[in-house]
């Protein structure tokens, strides 16, 4: 059951008025999912608007040999984009697969209802713009990460920047999500370590040189 405190207590809600809050609570759903579970394929057509409230999603694409290629992963508190629910853009979709990471909770709007609510109320409109620019910008860094990166400028800047999710994560896991091979991540590792940028203790790295780290990508 949705009400009004749980969307206060949401960060990207908290800023607005009870009457917009109130009429977003008319048209959500709080809905549940585990670990592995699919909340939309890149073809499917769905009439909602997703934000994910507790959890994690990654969202991926399949090549045509059925190969899986991992795009970007989503946490708490994070709208789910599909641009083309936002604009006239027909039929036009570059969207990808998304599924679960862990049991998570997800916040459904009738995308017709909310948008007719963003277009309405200039702070919800404002909002939205904000986390709009937000994903723009994370995007661009990662189409710059996986065409101008090497391997060890893709693990240098992982570090840099998300070192809690890089030591949160198996290796394996690691490789997946910057499109290279677990051995290359392996040696990656040790020649930062042999280089004094970095050290690992009991499979947790520590950075010691982060101006080293960032000479790599930058």
């Amino acid at each position: 059951m949705i009400d009004k405190f749980l969307l206060k207590s949401i960060t990207f809600f908290d800023s607005l008025d009870d009457d917009i809050l109130e009429k977003l609570i008319a048209v959500a759903k709080l809905k549940k999912f585990v670990m592995g579970e699919v909340l939309f394929y890149e073809r499917d057509k769905n009439s909602e608007i997703f934000f994910l409230h507790k959890g994690s999603i990654k969202f991926y694409k399949v090549d045509r040999f059925e190969n899986e290629i991992f795009l970007y992963k989503l946490n708490s508190n994070s709208i789910i984009y599909d641009i083309s629910k936002f604009s006239d853009f027909g039929d036009i979709s570059c969207f990808s697969n998304a599924e679960f990471l862990e049991d998570s909770e997800v916040l459904a709007f009738d995308s017709l209802k909310f948008i007719e609510l963003m277009n309405e109320n200039s702070a919800f409109m404002n909002k939205i713009l904000q986390e709009s620019f937000k994903m723009i910008s994370k995007l661009q860094c990662l189409i710059s990460r996986d065409v101008v990166f090497d391997g060890t400028a893709k693990v240098a800047h992982m570090l840099v920047n998300d070192l809690k999710n890089f030591n949160s994560l198996k290796k394996h896991e690691i490789a997946y999500m910057l499109h290279i091979q677990p051995e290359t991540l392996s040696r990656i590792l040790k020649k930062l370590t042999r280089n004094g940028i970095i050290e690992i203790e009991k499979n947790s790295v520590k950075i010691l040189n982060i101006n080293e780290l960032k000479n790599i990508y930058e």
